[in-house]
């Protein structure tokens, strides 16, 4: 609530206060101990690493392995990754949003638990997300050898940032017509009511680590509500997406992809861990999207509308079994 409050576009008139905002969330990520799921997962292969033993890393993530091995201190380790985190989110915001917009883009990084809260849970996905930012950043400048250089090293933090070469063609200032917004709805509509996306992410599987085979396999799926709910943002950045122009349109078709993605998770959850390479986009494109909407009642419904959802995915979150034991208390290094 501090670093939100800090974000206020009164208090960032004239003096940067949003440096204290971002101050406290490095603290916060930080300082942190055995909070979140994997955090005590990432310990263990930590001093695996160290003790020159076996441990859980694939054998093509060599990056973070080596990462590991730099910097044989795991707190500091997570504090490097903190940071790196931290000022990667600012470079997003800061590169695309004019000042009076930061606190939207923060509320919703803080607001959606499946972004800040599990990104500070998946170090080796983290990493390579932000590292995709980097890569998507010089693609809007129109420096596709840069964005390939840095997807490669998103690679060798987590293999599945696989996913982001493909993506590379789909990635242009080019407006959407309404011939092809059509063809989209359509063909999510074709995934979601055919067997077409289960033969698709069969064969997607085999380029990707085997765990992602295993969760496949358990056959787990987001409910019909999930579902819906998932609805509202992919109708928000589609009918809006023309609005937006130049590099806007590349983060804006990024969280497209991301809201597709939310949505398919109706056949296949895991697919969600595919999808946060786009949700970070939506801290920006969401913000774009809202100052490009006429003043008026129409845009307040939608934005209440929106935190309603954002809320109830929040209290959802804490009241899951699978979140609740590692997020319910937090803990620091301090008091451990």
């Amino acid at each position: 609530m501090l670093a939100l409050l800090l974000m206020l576009p009164s208090l960032n008139k004239k003096y940067p206060f949003y440096i204290l905002s971002l101050g406290v969330l490095f603290l916060f990520l930080a300082l942190r101990y055995d909070f979140g799921n994997d955090y005590m997962s990432y310990y263990r292969v930590h001093e695996a690493v160290n003790a020159g033993q076996q441990s859980t890393l694939g054998n093509k993530e060599i990056f973070y392995r080596s990462l590991n091995l730099l910097i044989p201190n795991f707190y500091v380790f997570v504090a490097i990754i903190s940071f790196f985190y931290i000022c990667t989110i600012f470079f997003l915001i800061n590169r695309t949003l004019y000042r009076r917009h930061y606190w939207f883009a923060l509320l919703i990084l803080l607001i959606n638990p499946y972004l800040f809260l599990v990104h500070l849970s998946s170090f080796r996905q983290t990493i390579a997300i932000c590292f995709i930012v980097i890569a998507v950043h010089f693609l809007t400048k129109g420096k596709s050898v840069f964005y390939f250089l840095f997807v490669a090293v998103a690679i060798g933090f987590h293999q599945s940032a696989l996913i982001m070469l493909p993506v590379y063609f789909l990635l242009n200032q080019k407006k959407i017509k309404a011939i092809k917004a059509t063809t989209i709805l359509g063909a999510v509509f074709l995934l979601l009511l055919t067997p077409l996306f289960d033969i698709i992410i069969r064969w997607v599987l085999d380029f990707f680590p085997k765990s992602y085979s295993y969760y496949y396999e358990q056959g787990l799926q987001n409910s019909l509500r999930a579902t819906i709910i998932s609805s509202f943002y992919f109708f928000l950045i589609v009918l809006n997406l023309n609005k937006l122009n130049g590099k806007e349109l590349i983060y804006g078709k990024l969280s497209l992809i991301a809201t597709i993605i939310s949505l398919l998770a109706y056949k296949v959850s895991m697919i969600t861990r595919i999808g946060m390479y786009f949700d970070i986009f939506l801290i920006v494109t969401i913000p774009l999207v809202f100052s490009k909407m006429k003043k008026g009642k129409v845009r307040v419904i939608i934005f209440i509308a929106m935190l309603g959802i954002y809320i109830l995915r929040y209290w959802s979150f804490f009241n899951n079994e699978v979140w609740i034991d590692s997020y319910r208390t937090y803990q620091s290094i301090l008091n451990k």
